[in-house]
């Protein structure tokens, strides 16, 4: 039966050396919403980098990560192993920029 619910969008902010892990976090988000999502009226989304975003010329990938996805994202879970995130002309710390901001 459909109903509604408020949709949360949930930014899974990392480096690329965790992809297994995000995958894990997303069957988790899904899971969740399987079992709570009809009864709570509240739907998470896992949103990622390298799943709503495309390259684009002349804008560097972390800009557009923020301008399209971060922006409208209400929770952040943060998965860090081995780099905090590539280094940037101006900012050293990426992934820490998004946590941040």
């Amino acid at each position: 039966m459909a109903y509604t619910a408020t949709v949360i969008p949930v930014m899974i902010a990392s480096p690329g050396d965790v992809a297994e892990e995000r995958q894990v976090i997303r069957e988790m988000i899904h899971e969740w919403n399987d079992i709570n999502s009809a009864r709570s009226k509240v739907m998470l989304t896992p949103i990622g980098w390298e799943t709503h975003t495309s390259p684009e010329l002349g804008v560097r990938p972390q800009k557009l990560i923020n301008q399209r996805l971060l922006v409208d994202c209400d929770l952040l879970i943060g998965v860090f192993w081995t780099r905090l995130g590539l280094s940037l002309i101006h900012i050293s710390e990426p992934t820490r920029l998004r946590c941040i901001s």
